[in-house]
């Protein structure tokens, strides 16, 4: 213990015996230290205070939308397929629900807006059911099918409405042209695509890419709720305006 002591004592000595004698070799470089050490503070400060501006908190609040439109789909059977579900959960969610479960959610609120307007519909699978794609043909007046899928490249951003036949294009363009009105999201076009699930059909149908999972702002506001709700909005406009063209 007195050993320990004794060390201590040493230092101390020692560093108070540089600290009042050797000043001529620690001096000139605290001063510039010191002086370097203002400098970057003061820059901090000008830059915080003077130069930045601070950050406005970025919030999505559909709340204030237009008022609710009143909608006669009176003598109209739409069917809605919710992709993927069951053993299939479709692209996977970093924020929030996976594929399956978000166009679940969207079709249901969907649903309900469509029923409330009159309309019969038809869900091509429950919430947490396995349906083939064959089976997933029915027979409507209007098909739509919801999915959020994925790419390898997480830049790839963007809704997308595809279609197969000529019949169909023009459903698609109105879909197109309302969901262009309340995403918030790049809209990349009405396209010809041969997925099953519309080519399998005779009449008026339509794929809805509403954004991609691999997408990190995608795949946030997705799994938003009232961004879900507004999406739902949009939909609702372009089948009405599709049935008064």
């Amino acid at each position: 213990m007195d050993s320990i002591k004794a060390i201590f004592k040493k230092s101390a000595d020692a560093i108070g015996y540089f600290l009042k004698y050797k000043k001529h070799l620690y001096i000139k470089p605290l001063f510039f230290i010191i002086i370097a050490l203002g400098i970057v503070l003061l820059s901090v400060y000008v830059y915080k205070n003077v130069i930045h501006e601070p950050e406005e908190l970025i919030t999505m609040d559909f709340s204030e939308a237009d008022d609710e439109v009143s909608y006669d789909f009176s003598g109209t059977t739409v069917a809605l397929d919710p992709g993927h579900g069951g053993e299939d959960p479709g692209a996977p969610s970093k924020y929030g629900e996976n594929e399956d479960t978000i166009v679940y959610s969207i079709a249901s609120m969907l649903e309900q807006s469509l029923t409330e307007a009159g309309a019969e519909v038809i869900m091509t699978r429950g919430a947490d059911e396995t349906v083939s794609l064959d089976d997933r043909k029915v027979e409507a007046d209007l098909f739509i099918s919801l999915h959020s899928d994925a790419f390898d490249d997480p830049a790839i951003s963007g809704f997308t409405t595809f279609y197969t036949y000529p019949n169909q294009e023009d459903f698609g363009e109105h879909l197109n042209a309302a969901l262009d009105e309340h995403s918030l999201l790049f809209n990349r076009g009405n396209q010809v695509m041969q997925y099953q699930v519309v080519w399998q059909l005779d009449y008026p149908g339509v794929l809805i890419e509403l954004g991609y999972l691999s997408n990190e702002f995608d795949d946030y506001i997705l799994n938003q709720e009232d961004y879900q709700d507004e999406m739902v909005t949009a939909i609702m406009e372009g089948i009405d305006s599709y049935l008064k063209r």
